[in-house]
C-alpha cells in the first residue's frame, strides 16, 4: 500500500538493525520481535536491495505501507505477513528493474520472489477460493503453484504483454479444479510474443 505523511505514527528513526533502521514506538511494539524475524527472512530474496539501508515505521493503518522507489516502510506488526513484507519490499523497487508501478503489479511480482514468501493472499490480485484456508491463508500446497504461475506472469511482462495480470488470474481459476495439486505445473504462456491488451 503506497503511504500519504499522515498515515504513519512517527517518522524519527532512531535505532539502525542491519540493513534496517527503527523507530521508536516500533521497537516497543509487543510483537517487534516477531515482525523483525519476518522482516529480515523477507529481505533475503531482494538482493536488489543490498546496501541500502531502509527505514521502518509503525503504521496501524492495514498491514504495511511504503514510498514506491523509496527506501521507507511503515508496517503493522499485528498484520504483517510473509507476503504482505514481501509487497511493501517490492514497493521500494517499482520504477527500477523493470518492476510497473500499481498495486496489482506489486502483488504480482511479491508473489514471483520465492514460494515460502506466499502465506497469505494478496490484496490486489484474484487467488481461487480453493486456494486459500477458512483462517484466510494461502494453503501450504498451493504456494509453489501460485509461485510458479507468478514467474510466469513477470516473464511475460518483461517481454511486454501487458496481459500478465490476467494471465495469472485466468490460469489460477482454471486449474482450481484439478488436483492433487503438487501435479500442477505452468500451462505454456498463451500469449507469446502478444504485447496487446
Amino acid at each position: 500500500m503506497r503511504t500519504q505523511a499522515s498515515d504513519q505514527l512517527e517518522f524519527a528513526f532512531v535505532e539502525k538493525q542491519g540493513q534496517f533502521v527503527i523507530t521508536r514506538p516500533l521497537l516497543k511494539h509487543r510483537l517487534r520481535n516477531s515482525l523483525l524475524r519476518k522482516l529480515y527472512y523477507v529481505r533475503r530474496f531482494f538482493p536488489e536491495l543490498d546496501g541500502k539501508t531502509i527505514r521502518v515505521g509503525l503504521t496501524r493503518v492495514a498491514s504495511g505501507m511504503a514510498v514506491p522507489g523509496g527506501n521507507e516502510l511503515w508496517l503493522n506488526p499485528a498484520q504483517t505477513s510473509h507476503h504482505s513484507l514481501a509487497h511493501e519490499l517490492v514497493h521500494l523497487l517499482q520504477g527500477t528493474n523493470d518492476i510497473p508501478t500499481g498495486e496489482r503489479s506489486c502483488d504480482i511480482f511479491a508473489l514471483a520472489r520465492h514460494w515460502t514468501l506466499n502465506d497469505s493472499p494478496p490484496y490486489y490480485v484474484r487467488l481461487p477460493a480453493e486456494f486459500q484456508t477458512t483462517g484466510g491463508k494461502i494453503r501450504p500446497e498451493y504456494a509453489k503453484l501460485i509461485y510458479s504461475i507468478a514467474r510466469r506472469a513477470v516473464e511475460m511482462r518483461k517481454r511486454g504483454s501487458r496481459r500478465y495480470i490476467s494471465y495469472f488470474e485466468k490460469t489460477l481459476e482454471n486449474l482450481k479444479r484439478r488436483t492433487p495439486p503438487e501435479t500442477l505445473s505452468a500451462p505454456d504462456d498463451p500469449t507469446e510474443g502478444s504485447k496487446g491488451e
